[in-house]
């Protein structure tokens, strides 16, 4: 058996909490509720299949009854319909629009300049911009995402020979 060692846990800069567990003098860092979890359960959970969510969105709340196991893949498409979309006004046509934080911020890091509704108004300023026209934009802003509260509602649906536990 491994020997074990756990420091922790801390605080990052966001507010989660990590552990830092050294099995046979190998570091790995874990979110402390994936560690209460793999803890509880008595074996690691596969990073590429599973991940841990709390059912009251309360990150601080890591008590036992408040975890679940959720698949990575739908965490993933809870998380998508949880954002709350930007609202913003095109740099060009003045239209309001909106937009996923996440899709600002990769264009925020690849450096894009301005917010436009559509690649249309984007190349038109962008022409402006060549032809003397219209002055170059600042780099977009970095924004952060806003969550939707999380309502988990089980629902247990009899499929003949077998069960499956759904959650709205």
């Amino acid at each position: 058996m491994p020997e074990t060692k756990v420091y922790g846990p801390y605080r990052r800069k966001g507010g989660r909490q990590i552990v830092i567990v050294f099995e046979d003098n190998c570091p790995r860092t874990v979110s402390y509720p994936k560690y209460l979890m793999e803890r509880h359960l008595g074996r690691k959970l596969d990073p590429d299949l599973e991940t841990i969510d709390h059912w009251d969105g309360n990150f601080d709340n890591n008590d036992l009854s408040n975890l679940r196991i959720v698949p990575r893949q739908e965490h993933s498409r809870q998380d998508t319909k949880r954002v709350i979309n930007l609202k913003l006004k095109c740099d060009w046509c003045k239209t309001n629009f909106e937009r996923s934080p996440r899709l600002v911020r990769d264009k925020s890091k690849k450096g894009n300049r301005g917010l436009f509704c559509s690649k249309r108004c984007s190349g038109k300023h962008n022409r402006a911009v060549q032809l003397g026209l219209a002055e170059p934009l600042p780099v977009q802003p970095f924004p952060a995402s806003e969550y939707y509260k999380a309502k988990y509602v089980e629902a247990v649906i009899d499929l003949g020979d077998r069960w499956m536990t759904k959650y709205a």
